[in-house]
């Protein structure tokens, strides 16, 4: 396609995937409404990447933005996007779901891994975690959302400990992040942590074929995710099903997803789809890269006809193309005959943007709007896209409104993208746990 068919859309910021140089960018359609980001490295040239597959989609979403919380304490500006974050003060979004990375060994090795997990690593101590809860603390309070991930974090003998810690400091919600495995193989463990405080387990579930499993765990461990459920069920947690999208993989089982969730809804709270990025660790075959409109299309056109691609909206708490997400209310009377129906479809989004509160965590953004209005949430089901960004994908202005971040014990919170952002030699910009800087990655 030439220059001259093209339809200018807006300006940001992108990066340089070889040195990370921050740089400016035009974001353009094509002659076929296929939204693409361009710019140019002075030592590395132009380079121009796929963003969306709808240009009116995509503007209809950017133009659906609600009003930006910062965030209360942040940190000096000490250098471009993505380096120098802390929070830093050109941050423009609050964090509204806050990681804590208890440990980076694991007990897989997935082709697909943004933390490039391994084994053999030291783990922080108990005083460093109690830190990375005080973090949290200060920059959105204990009402806001803990998830404790890693590597794998029942990698570590004290999850139950760390749990507890986190509920004695306030926090109200807490789950884990997990490929499920120990969950599955050791009777009474999931007990231990709901009796230690545990409120949710965010499962890794990448689809209901075993192939799909090969290619994205490495190993077909299809029976561990249906134990997990199981014990979920057992022990009276629900859990979100996590599916890292994969082109060619399991792009074509979204809605077969969606059916096995609403199916299960007594257990399964939400469904989280993220496109697979190349931060970290990505050896898997794929057929190209995806977006999360990608997504929300693929999703809508094999969904039955309960979902259109307009029922789903922004998540109010970032930026409207990087959290997008619906609920649905199971309604006996509703008209589809799945006896669910889309929330989104029985409010305006004038009802929705009065109704929103910004310290609801990402999956909780409907849910809360809905039982303030008398709906039953409890069997409903809350689907999210997450459009996360690699240093190929990485929009910066997105960046400044993440509301997602990892902390570390010297008091940063780090925007989820940049905390795991790797250049294309496989470098971290951000060593695990801030302990160790690594230098020369984009310097400039």
């Amino acid at each position: 396609m030439t220059d001259e068919n093209r339809r200018f859309l807006h300006a940001t910021g992108a990066l340089c995937p070889t040195c990370l140089r921050e740089l400016p960018a035009e974001v353009y359609a094509d002659g076929d409404g296929v939204v693409w980001m361009t710019r140019t490295c002075p030592d590395h040239g132009r380079l121009d990447t796929r963003m969306w597959p709808d240009a009116d989609h995509y503007e209809w979403l950017r133009s659906e933005a609600f009003p930006k919380t910062p965030p209360e304490n942040t940190t000096p500006v000490c250098g471009p996007c993505p380096k120098g974050c802390g929070t830093c003060g050109r941050h423009e979004r609050r964090g509204t779901l806050l990681e804590i990375e208890v440990t980076r060994n694991c007990n897989l090795r997935c082709p697909v891994c943004f933390a490039s997990a391994e084994g053999n690593e030291d783990d922080p101590t108990l005083d460093e975690i109690d830190a990375m809860y005080d973090v949290i603390a200060d920059a959105v309070g204990t009402d806001g959302a803990v998830q404790i991930t890693g590597g794998e974090p029942t990698c570590r003998k004290d999850l139950a400990e760390i749990i507890y810690r986190g509920r004695q400091k306030g926090f109200w919600g807490i789950e884990i992040n997990t490929n499920g495995l120990v969950i599955a193989a050791r009777d009474g463990y999931l007990e231990e942590l709901v009796a230690a405080g545990l409120t949710g387990v965010y499962l890794s579930f990448d689809g209901l074929t075993g192939d799909v499993y090969e290619a994205t765990c490495g190993r077909d461990i299809l029976d561990v995710k249906l134990k997990v459920i199981e014990r979920c069920r057992a022990a009276g947690i629900q859990c979100v099903l996590s599916v890292a999208v994969v082109a060619g993989v399991n792009d074509g089982q979204l809605g077969d997803l969606l059916r096995f969730c609403l199916e299960n809804s007594d257990v399964v709270a939400g469904l989280a789809l993220q496109p697979a990025f190349t931060s970290g660790r990505f050896d898997a075959e794929r057929a190209l890269p995806m977006s999360s409109g990608d997504v929300i299309f693929a999703l809508a056109e094999q969904s039955d006809g309960l979902l259109e691609p307009r029922d789903i909206w922004p998540l109010g708490c970032s930026n409207p193309l990087c959290d997008t997400g619906v609920f649905l209310v199971k309604d006996a009377a509703a008209a589809h005959p799945s006896g669910f129906y889309p929330a989104t479809r029985a409010m305006t989004m004038e009802e929705y943007a009065a109704g929103y509160s910004p310290d609801s965590p990402q999956g909780s953004v409907f849910l809360d709007i809905l039982y303030k209005k008398g709906v039953e949430v409890k069997t409903g089901l809350s689907v999210i896209i997450m459009n996360y960004m690699d240093a190929v994908s990485m929009d910066t202005q997105r960046l400044r409104e993440c509301s997602m971040m990892v902390t570390v014990p010297d008091g940063r919170a780090i925007p989820f993208c940049s905390y795991h952002l790797t250049d294309a030699a496989g470098k971290r910009v951000y060593p695990p746990w801030g302990k160790e800087e690594l230098r020369g990655v984009g310097d400039r």
